[in-house]
């Protein structure tokens, strides 16, 4: 990978990674699920913006998202609450960020569910495409289990859904690939009051079955805490059926 910004941000204490790295193709896919990018004309404002949900995901910024930004970018974003303590994360102010994750990564300026998809710098490598895949479902991704015709939940389903009905495409394309089975659904609309025509749409896929997550466990993985608690508190019952 050709670098064409400078490598420093001496005014910030900015390092610029010259190589691509699995650390950074998972923190592009995090972007790319929990982030926004933006620029700010008026103010000549570049931000990059990553939160999650404060109830359970503090210790996945903390632990996981905070330490491979310092290990890629050589500083800690100052994560913490944010928007009236509704999110938590990180907003960073830098000019060159957004410029090697928009120039030289490609992840997208502005609204990302216009022109969302899997970077192209990550398709030719499969370990960096499925860092970048395990960074997207670790913070848009959603582990649940269904009780289905038993009494408790034993049933896994893992999704991912996206406004961005061509982002979904790509990953159902590599995921097919890794050999997981799974259902698509595209341009369903979802009740949203935020607005004004009263829904979004949205685009899904689902991987459901204990093979789709044994598999998952063994290709993917997940670094999420919360994924990974809610796998381990039903293990017992997703065990102990055979589907």
């Amino acid at each position: 990978m050709e670098i064409n910004l400078s490598r420093y941000d001496k005014k910030r204490g900015i390092i610029l990674p010259q190589e691509l790295t699995k650390d950074l193709a998972y923190l592009c896919g995090v972007l790319a699920g929990d982030g926004s990018i933006g620029f700010r004309e008026k103010k000549y404002e570049y931000s990059i913006k990553c939160v999650g949900n404060p109830k359970d995901e503090k210790s996945f910024y903390f632990n996981i998202i905070g330490p491979k930004f310092k290990k890629i970018f050589g500083f800690l974003p100052n994560i913490k609450y944010m928007d009236g303590g509704t999110t938590f994360g990180f907003i960073v102010f830098s000019k060159s960020l957004v410029n090697y994750f928009t120039k030289i990564i490609k992840l997208p300026l502005g609204r990302k569910y216009d022109s969302l998809k899997i970077p192209k710098v990550f398709l030719d490598n499969e370990e960096l495409l499925i860092s970048f895949i395990r960074g997207v479902f670790d913070t848009d991704g959603c582990v649940s289990f269904k009780k289905r015709y038993c009494k408790y939940p034993y049933y896994p389903v893992i999704c991912l859904s996206s406004r961005s009905n061509r982002f979904i495409k790509e990953i159902a394309k590599v995921l097919k690939r890794l050999g997981f089975k799974f259902s698509k659904t595209y341009h369903y609309k979802v009740k949203d009051k935020r607005i004004k025509t009263g829904f979004t749409i949205i685009n899904r896929i689902e991987l459901s079955g204990r093979y789709n997550l044994q598999l998952w466990l063994k290709k993917v993985r997940f670094l999420s805490p919360k994924h990974l608690n809610k796998i381990k508190n039903n293990e017992k019952w997703c065990l102990k059926n055979n589907e």
